[in-house]
């Protein structure tokens, strides 16, 4: 059986949207005569900066039996110096327009003195020394036929970058987002983007191959960084909704939740909040039986004042992030799913980034509002597959959820129109399977 050493700073016992993806791929990747190994920090708790990642701490998953892991822990003074070194982030709650460009500019002050003075190109880079070191005796120890890193964070890549160089063993450059990777926004003339696009180069020059999770994003890494490129998904696991709900209570309110992360900036929360306004006051008598939930969204505080006043302040609730097991409950326990496409990430070839929500909502059978219509990939998956619609504006968004409602109000259930033919490519098993044709083929079969 081959061998596959995946690198990636977060792994179990730490848990978040990316460590599920790479555990489902090392479940499925056996049937296709690939073992896998993982390289990962050593992992004995987490704190508030790692939180700020999406992580939960989670040991009971670490019992998955697929594969072999090797950990490596960072020297203490590199840890110590994430403080300093993380970048200042956007204010928690609206504040004045002089003020939140200051922060932008002081941010983005650091960000360069960053590249120029410290360690470059995350705070996780005092990591990479130990980490290639390990990885290259695992290698003296046993044959290991391809490499993959994962992005973010970007440091994985600089391991994998070395690794690659010094052993000579193809290297696969998986991202399963642009983090750190995206040139658009960056003037073409600036110091910052001079240095970006360069160092970008530079890391990326010995992969074998890249992996992107949406069609823009595979055509844009091939575009830019001229690598063979392929187009492998998050997926999801069917087994994930076939376990039984969380409550099993009379359930007297229709549930829509959004689960994970909310990018107020990037993002467009406020269409689903103007939106509730006008269901409410058209509706009144939908308040005591409608729930709206965000769960996770690491920006609590900035959602609560975006709902202050608000009419949908009575139907929803913001909610701080829980494991990976009870987000799936919650999924699972919901009539609705709610997606947020992001705005940010577009160039004219279409829309780089993806919510992974809406493959949460294949394994668990329930519908997705995806908000706004993204006209591109997004707006594509939910029509092939028939497991969602989409709503650009407020007026959308009230006219969805109420029809919604009323079917809810008369049978009982929310109806579900997903294809299974159509879904069915979109499993994990599907997805590990493509990638483990991308392995042989940069490995030599």
């Amino acid at each position: 059986m081959k061998q596959a050493l995946f690198v990636h700073y977060f792994f179990l016992p730490v848990h978040n949207v990316a460590v599920k993806q790479l555990v489902g791929y090392a479940r499925h990747l056996a049937a296709s005569n690939w073992q896998t190994l993982v390289l990962t920090h050593g992992w004995h708790s987490i704190d508030e900066a790692d939180r700020s990642w999406g992580l939960s701490w989670e040991p009971e998953q670490e019992r998955t039996g697929k594969c072999t892991v090797f950990r490596v822990s960072e020297p203490p003074r590199a840890r110590r110096h994430r403080a300093t070194a993380r970048v200042a982030a956007e204010p928690s709650v609206p504040t004045v327009a002089w003020r939140r460009h200051a922060a932008k500019t002081v941010a983005k002050m650091r960000r360069l003195r960053a590249m120029l003075f410290e360690p470059y190109p995350d705070e996780f880079i005092g990591w990479a020394g130990p980490a290639v070191d390990e990885g290259v005796r695992i290698a003296q120890r046993q044959r290991i036929d391809v490499i993959m890193s994962y992005c973010p964070p970007v440091t994985n890549h600089v391991v994998g970058h070395r690794l690659a160089r010094r052993l000579g063993i193809p290297w696969v450059a998986f991202f399963g987002d642009l983090y750190g990777f995206l040139q658009p926004p960056l003037p073409r003339l600036s110091i910052e983007g001079f240095l970006k696009r360069a160092w970008h180069r530079r890391c990326l020059s010995p992969a074998a191959a890249c992996v992107g999770v949406s069609p823009a994003m595979v055509d844009y890494l091939a575009r830019t960084y001229a690598r063979r490129t392929e187009l492998i998904h998050t997926g999801f696991d069917p087994e994930d909704g076939d376990r039984r709900p969380t409550t099993t209570a009379p359930r007297d309110r229709l549930v829509v939740s959004h689960i994970g992360s909310v990018y107020p900036d990037d993002q467009r929360p406020e269409l689903v909040f103007d939106g509730l306004d006008r269901l409410l006051a058209r509706h009144p008598e939908v308040i005591p039986r409608l729930s709206v939930r965000f769960v996770g969204s690491k920006c609590e505080d900035r959602l609560r004042a975006m709902l202050a006043h608000r009419p949908a302040a009575r139907v929803c609730s913001i909610e701080p992030g829980v494991d990976s097991l009870t987000a799936m409950g919650l999924v699972r326990d919901s009539d609705v799913l709610l997606a947020l496409t992001c705005s940010l990430y577009r160039d004219r070839h279409g829309t780089l980034s993806y919510p992974t929500k809406i493959f949460d909502a294949f394994g668990t059978a329930k519908p997705v509002l995806a908000v706004p219509s993204d006209g591109d990939w997004v707006d594509a998956l939910l029509s092939q597959t028939g497991v969602g619609t989409t709503a650009d504006d407020a007026e959308a968004v009230a006219a969805r959820l109420w029809d919604w409602f009323s079917c809810w109000s008369r049978d009982g259930a929310v109806p579900y129109r997903g294809r299974p033919e159509a879904i069915a490519p979109f499993t994990r098993a599907c997805q590990a399977a493509r990638l483990a044709a991308l392995f042989d083929a940069v490995s030599g079969g």
